[in-house]
């Protein structure tokens, strides 16, 4: 499985200021940018570095082999070589073979004048397409779907069909070591898998050592190891780390990543090039863990089939890509590619430090590339510079702490520093580290801020309190890591008796940061104790405050008046009455007329009986109230009542012809020769939507007795309201009386309600004489 090395710790940590940085993103100084290949297709390269060239085949539709130099530069065509597709250099590196399959031919061309020496028939219809040279023979792979072998060329040019025994269901596809050996490998894709056998060629003849399908169902690319031991197989379907034995193609240990599409090149020193995906490809260690590096050609330019090629002394690797028709090929050299970045990381304690802080400081790698077994940590020398306003030079620190590797953080080792952090002025660190064997060097600085901050501050009081009784407020103050103990911690007090705050003096600070402050209050109502931090010399100030409701008597106060109902326009006298208090006497009245807001009515210092009178002239129903605002020792209070306002009911008759006395009450006559009788009322003062019910009563039997009511209906716009009732209805000479009553609105009533006086009156017959 590929590392991935980026430590959580890492990624959690504070990632400090970067100034210089040969790293992963460093991609320009180890691969140059693409250069496109004026042919139209791809099939095979081959590099010539004894010669300086690059020999790049097309394929079907091409008219020769592209030849440039290491860089892709100057580019040449060795033309009359139509369709041209596998290519090999022979032992000696003096010649190029290609292979022709349009022509049944394999063509061997000079490497120092570019032009063709010779040409060996392969025998019609045979189709030559993969070369190899192992052995000191040259091998070729021909035939087509549902024929295939493997043929020869010896030194003296003779051509040799059907070199293995077997049976090929296609042309198969040639492999062997970077630098000249015995060994050889075919494949070609049978289905869902693929058909490998190896070779041991000797003597222009090939003996086999093993033949087994594996598991490899799109088959694009392989590779023989540098030490001919095992295979590397291309695949993106089942893209596999695992190592096939040449000796028996078995299963044998792992190589350092997975080898995906669609191709795959060794070095001769062992390093191995494969794809990572279609668009991407990587150089790795045979074994061990991880890779040197990884490019990119980024969709759609994906790497080409057999794209991938070394420089003989390893120091650069050539890829080819395609778009995604399998056209207009181009080149990316990746220059020295069996070393892997390294990115170096710092964190610190905290961010920032305060003046004065101790700190410590670590630095980290990170590397595609594994460490070798028994290595616990990178191999390699590491500097670490500091840069102060005491050294803005720099000043080497002598002999880091270092801590070796582990999982899952610092994989690769870590260098540990600390000190105190500088009273003025920025600090930082850079870190060099020297690179050696596959890894490259690497440098950073990083700026570890240094700045005044103001730590946290927590206080603890209770809510409630009484006055006079000692209560505590405590606190705390807390800081991210280890700090400077500098500074103090300053109390100020804010009472009804000090608004404005004063004074209460310094407390001390425990080691821990807490402090506690005791008082007793003796002043009632909210206490606010505010804390402040100064800060000292390294921080910055800091500021709490915590209240405390400390508790206050209740003072007695009443509010009267000199009667409980009032006609409109009456003058009420309101008094307030104050009990004890501590240090003040003041009063204020307020009058709430029914439907208006409050308004005040008086406001002042009770006199030596604890009284304050005021005046108001009633026109609806009000409520009157006394509010004492407190003091020192004593809470609020409000005290309220109503002065309610009784209207004034008016009736007449409408036309009694006379009067009598019955008894002492004087009753109204009626004859029935008149008709009706009428009762006329007026309320004053009314208000729209009161109404008014007129009861009318009978007198027998020794009582008065309901006769006939009007329900509540409303009065007239000029407040009266007359009512009628046929005299037919009253039995003659008997004794009746009339009232009616005022309701006032159920919603915001602004008087009571009130009734008429009885008016009594009996009924004659006939007419007056």
């Amino acid at each position: 499985m590929k590392l991935v090395r980026f430590s959580p710790p890492i990624a959690a940590a504070l990632l400090l200021g970067l100034t210089t940085v040969i790293g992963p993103g460093a991609v320009d100084s180890y691969a140059a940018s693409d250069v496109p290949l004026p042919i139209a297709h791809f099939a095979h390269m081959v590099v010539d570095a004894r010669h300086g060239h690059l020999f790049i085949s097309g394929g079907a539709g091409t008219d020769g082999i592209l030849v440039t130099d290491l860089d892709g530069g100057n580019p040449t065509t060795i033309s009359g070589e139509p369709g041209a597709t596998g290519l090999a250099l022979s032992g000696d590196g003096s010649a190029l073979y290609a292979a022709l399959p349009g022509r049944d031919a394999i063509a061997a061309i000079s490497t120092e004048n570019l032009t063709e020496s010779a040409s060996y028939g392969t025998g019609e219809g045979t189709r030559p397409d993969s070369l190899a040279v192992a052995g000191g023979t040259l091998w070729f792979g021909y035939g087509t779907a549902g024929a295939g072998g493997i043929g020869s060329v010896d030194g003296s040019g003779a051509v040799t069909l059907r070199q293995d025994s077997g049976t090929w269901a296609a042309s198969p596809t040639l492999a062997t070591t970077p630098t000249p050996s015995g060994v050889l490998a075919a494949a070609v894709q049978t289905g869902d898998t693929s058909a490998f056998v190896t070779y041991r060629a000797e003597g222009g003849a090939l003996t086999r050592q093993a033949a087994k399908a594996l598991p490899v169902p799109d088959l694009s690319d392989f590779a023989v190891t540098a030490d001919g031991l095992h295979l590397a197989v291309s695949s993106w379907l089942r893209a596999s780390d695992q190592r096939y034995r040449t000796s028996d193609l078995a299963v044998d240990g792992r190589f350092s990543t997975p080898v995906g599409p669609s191709a795959v090149a060794v070095a001769p020193d062992g390093t191995v090039a494969g794809g990572e995906n279609y668009y991407a490809f990587e150089t790795f260690p045979e074994t061990g863990e991880g890779s040197y590096e990884q490019y990119t050609f980024g969709y759609p330019v994906s790497l080409a089939v057999h794209g991938l090629a070394w420089a003989p002394d390893g120091s650069r690797l050539y890829a080819v890509g395609v778009d995604a028709s399998g056209g207009t090929p181009r080149l990316r050299t990746a220059r020295d590619p069996e070393t892997a970045w390294v990115r170096l990381n710092g964190r610190a304690t905290t961010t920032p430090l305060a003046p004065g802080e101790a700190y410590s400081f670590r630095a980290g790698f990170d590397s595609l590339l594994g460490l070798d077994a028994g290595e616990a940590m990178i191999p390699g020398a590491v500097r670490i510079t500091r840069y102060d306003d005491a050294d803005p030079d720099g000043v080497l620190v002598p002999d880091p702490t270092t801590t070796p590797g582990r999982t899952p953080a610092d994989f690769f080792g870590s260098y540990y520093v600390s000190g105190t952090a500088p009273l003025t002025g920025p600090l930082s660190f850079r870190v060099d580290y020297s690179g050696s064997g596959h890894y490259r060097p690497a440098a950073q600085t990083f700026g570890v801020p240094v700045a005044k901050y103001a730590p946290t501050m927590t206080l603890s009081a209770a809510s409630t309190a009484d006055r006079a009784v000692p209560t505590t407020v405590t606190g705390r103050l807390a800081w991210p890591h280890a700090h400077v103990r500098t500074g103090a911690v300053h109390v100020v007090k804010t009472d009804l008796a000090h608004p404005s705050g004063y004074s209460v003096g310094t407390v001390p600070l425990a080691v821990d940061g807490s402090f506690a402050f005791h008082d007793t209050p003796q002043v009632g109502g909210a206490n606010t104790y505010a804390f402040t931090y100064d800060g000292g010399t390294s921080y910055l100030p800091v500021t709490a405050s915590a209240k405390v409701q400390v508790s206050r008597a209740t003072p007695s106060l009443s509010v009267t008046t000199d009667a409980k109902s009032y006609h409109s326009g009456a003058t009420v006298k309101v008094t307030a009455h104050l009990g004890a208090t501590y240090n003040s006497r003041l009063v204020t009245l307020y009058d709430q007329p029914a439907g208006k807001p409050r308004a005040q009515l008086k406001s002042g210092k009770v006199d030596a009986h604890g009284n304050l009178v005021a005046y108001y002239k009633v026109t609806r129903n009000t409520v009157l109230s006394a509010a004492f605002a407190g003091d020192y020792r004593y809470a609020p209070r409000t005290a309220t009542t109503r002065a309610t306002l009784t209207p004034t009911v008016r009736t007449a008759m409408q036309y009694p012809l006379a009067t009598t006395r019955i008894g002492s009450t004087t009753y109204q006559v009626f004859y029935k020769s008149e008709v009706n009788m009428g009762l006329d009322l007026q309320v004053t003062p009314r208000q729209p939507g009161g109404c008014t019910t007129v009861y009318l009563e009978h007198y027998y039997s020794g009582a008065w007795h309901p006769a006939a009511s009007q329900s509540c209906v409303p009065l007239y716009a000029d407040g009266w309201y007359g009512y009628t009732r046929a005299l037919k209805l009253f039995a003659s000479n008997d004794h009746y009386r009339i009232r009616g009553h005022y309701t006032p609105p159920t919603k915001d009533a602004q008087t009571t309600g009130v009734w008429s006086q009885w008016t009594y009156l009996t009924i004659r017959p006939g007419s007056p004489s």
